[in-house]
């Protein structure tokens, strides 16, 4: 980092390149400069040099035609060519040749020879020079033709411009040298030594220790560079800070992508990492460990009833609670919804995991209380042991998912024996886990193909004994394994969601029946029907039932819908709107299984409910048990007292029918009076009863004193 610090700083302060750049080019200029004025003091010399050889030669041979005419001068050629003469033709006046000495020029060129001013050889060739020059002499004038060599006069030129050349040469290097080392010295007193203490500032600015100066102090012996040094100390503050945002996000993406939300803690992904780990580590060791499946009861109610709010503040709060319980070693995760998972590395016996699991659940019962709801829930808890039994051996190969997929099962067979407890898995639950798998697949193939029935059970008036109607009740006729009961059935198309489909079946099929009981002369005969939890608040009951009813041209009175107890309870105040959004459409309201709930009385008042049924539970013992004595007489009460008719179900004997006649019961249903009978055989049994029981009537209306007291018993006795 401190290389780029301080090639940044040295791109960034240009000046110190900038001086060395301006010597370097200083340097060249003068070298150019001085070899330009070399070169011109070349050609001069040279000039010179030839100069001189020429009048050399025109004084001796000037000296030589003094003494002698030009005809004797051919007796001299050799004194005349000794030198650099090189050849002579003398002419006269009328260019007559009077004499030619050694290689002269030839004819050709003399012409322009003669045409260059006396005494100019013009550019030579070949080392030689031809000029010509006038010569005075006692025969008259005459002019002379010479060619000179000039190779010595060139020689010693360039022998001079050489030594001329390396003196320059070495004092340029001298001068470069001295004026180098000058700009280096200031640029290192202006430049360099001030950046270099920067740079160490700047370092220690970014490793932010203790002996740290400010730009000011950095930069006192160079002003200069202050505005740099606050330039870089300012990039190193957001440098800094961004740094750390961008550690915290790093820290804060890491965290969220292995936790959850809502509680904060370990989420689905960080579990299943956990788990391979413990898994191998177990193997790996011999050791034993636990999954735990925690899941909320009925928290899709509480949610529904109380707002997602309250929802996630419970969901939150349940998962500090679990957390609380476990050690540091174990991890708690939330895996989805209201689903906790638990794992427990070297877990001892399956002792100890039973006190874990009852301790979850003591800490899940403690009630929750927020903004003035004080809300109490239970947990429900699948265990998977690694090894598969709590006493086996760790052997083979286990994998995470096959722990999870067991606490899974473990869980579900829990709830399936009515929540609020633990489970530990074994593989018969798995079985019963696949039976409830397969019957799931027949309900879909049930309802394609028209498997089911629609079976009646009649009810009547107590005290007339009257038929009023009857219950709409469901049974599938499985074409390989019988009649199968509906305590097996409805509970897995509830949890499947078949139960929307299969109860719009029900009413539709209840309705048509029931309205050709009216076309075949039973008219005000009704019928009841059951609507489940999950049709409840699906959302799409009062369209199903008005459409079923207009289908059907049934007239609204005479259906009835049973709503369970717990159904109307889990969101009281939406209750109350559909149901009166019903009533107003003219049908029955009836409440099924009342007394096995948590009716709240303050709500009961507010229901637009017509009917109350007792459970079965409160009438097989009334005859002796006085508590179920108590229990009936409350319900009649409740029932008068809201003006609504009270249904006992499960009546099995006469004493029964006269103990609730006495009580002041309206309806009775049971199998005194009639098992549940396919629609052929409720037809049959209604033009079997009916008739006798009309003239029962009759004859109870015409004669009023007439004692019966058991209208059924007059009828089967004629």
């Amino acid at each position: 980092m401190s290389g780029f610090i301080r090639k940044l700083v040295r791109q960034v302060v240009p000046e110190t390149t900038i001086a060395r750049v301006a010597a370097i080019a200083l340097m060249a200029v003068v070298s150019l400069f001085q070899f330009a004025t070399i070169a011109q003091v070349h050609l001069a010399d040279r000039q010179f040099q030839i100069n001189a050889l020429v009048k050399d030669e025109i004084r001796r041979v000037d000296s030589a035609l003094q003494y002698t005419t030009p005809e004797s001068l051919l007796n001299q050629s050799e004194q005349l060519l000794a030198e650099q003469l090189r050849g002579l033709k003398i002419t006269a006046s009328d260019n007559s040749v009077l004499a030619e000495l050694g290689s002269a020029p030839t004819e050709a060129l003399l012409p322009h020879i003669l045409k260059r001013p006396a005494g100019d050889w013009g550019l030579y060739v070949d080392d030689y020079a031809d000029l010509h020059w006038q010569i005075q002499s006692a025969s008259g004038p005459m002019t002379g033709v010479l060619r000179v060599d000039v190779a010595p006069g060139i020689i010693s030129a360039r022998n001079s411009t050489l030594i001329r050349s390396a003196i320059t040469l070495v004092l340029m290097l001298l001068a470069g040298l001295v004026v180098s080392w000058l700009i280096n010295r200031l640029v290192n007193h202006y430049f360099v030594n001030p950046t270099n203490v920067l740079v160490d500032h700047i370092e220690s600015w970014q490793d932010h220790t203790e002996d740290t100066v400010g730009p000011e102090e950095a930069c006192a012996d160079a002003p200069h560079l202050l505005p740099l040094a606050n330039t870089f100390q300012s990039l190193i503050e957001q440098q800094r800070k961004a740094s750390r945002q961008v550690r915290v996000k790093q820290k804060y993406l890491e965290f969220a992508a292995h936790h959850d939300p809502l509680t904060h803690l370990p989420n689905r992904l960080m579990f299943e990492d956990t788990l391979a780990q413990t898994v191998a580590s177990a193997l790996e060791e011999g050791t034993r460990f636990i999954v735990y499946l925690v899941d909320l009861d009925n928290f899709k109610i509480l949610n529904d009833q109380y707002g997602h709010v309250v929802g996630d503040r419970m969901v939150a709060e349940m998962g500090t609670r679990l957390q609380s319980m476990m050690g540091d070693n174990d991890l708690v995760a939330r895996l989805d919804g209201d689903e906790f998972a638990v794992i427990q590395p070297k877990v001892a016996s399956r002792a100890s995991a039973e006190l874990v699991a009852e301790r979850l659940m003591m800490a899940a019962r403690r009630p929750f209380e927020y903004r003035g709801f004080t809300i109490k829930t239970t947990v429900t808890i699948g265990i998977s042991f690694f090894p598969q039994g709590p006493e086996a051996e760790p052997i083979g190969a286990v994998t995470s998912d096959e722990m999870i997929n067991n606490a899974s099962v473990a869980l579900q067979e829990a709830k399936t024996n009515g929540k609020n407890q633990y489970q530990f898995f074994n593989e018969s639950m798995r079985s019963r886990l696949t039976a409830q798998i397969q019957l799931e697949r027949d309900l879909r193939t049930a309802l394609e193909d028209g498997q089911f029935e629609v079976w009646y059970q009649p009810k009547i008036n107590i005290r007339t004994r009257q038929v009023i109607g009857a219950e709409a009740l469901v049974r599938w006729n499985h074409p390989a394994k019988g009649f199968i009961s509906p305590e097996l059935f409805v509970p897995v198309a509830e949890e499947a969601g078949l139960i929307i489909e299969l109860g719009e079946w029900i009413l539709r099929t209840a309705c048509q029946q029931t309205q050709d009981l009216q076309e075949m002369g039973y008219e005000g005969i009704g019928v009841a029907v059951n609507i489940s939890a999950v049709q409840f608040t699906d959302g799409n009951l009062l369209p199903m039932v008005s459409g079923a009813i207009s289908d059907s041209s049934l007239n609204p009175q005479l259906l009835e819908l049973e709503i369970t107890e717990s159904a109307v309870m889990h969101d009281p105040e939406d209750v109350i709107k559909s149901l009166h959004e019903l009533s107003q459409f003219g049908m029955r309201l009836a409440i099924d299984d009342f007394g096995t709930g948590y009716s709240s009385l303050a709500y009961l008042k507010r229901f637009p409910v017509d009917t109350l049924k007792i459970d079965r539970a409160f009438i097989t013992d009334v005859s002796s048990d006085n508590d179920d004595v108590a229990i009936v007489e409350a319900v009649l009460g409740l029932g008068k007292h809201f003006n609504m008719k009270v249904v006992a179900e499960g009546v099995e004997d006469e004493d029964q029918l006269q103990f609730l006649k006495s009580q002041g019961c309206d309806i009775a249903q049971g199998y005194y009076i009639s098992r549940p009978m396919g629609f052929d055989d409720y037809l049959q049994w209604m033009r079997d009863y009916a008739p006798g029981f009309q003239n029962i009537l009759t004859a109870f209306d015409d004669d009023s004193d007439l004692d019966i007291d058991d209208p059924l018993d007059h009828v089967v006795n004629q």
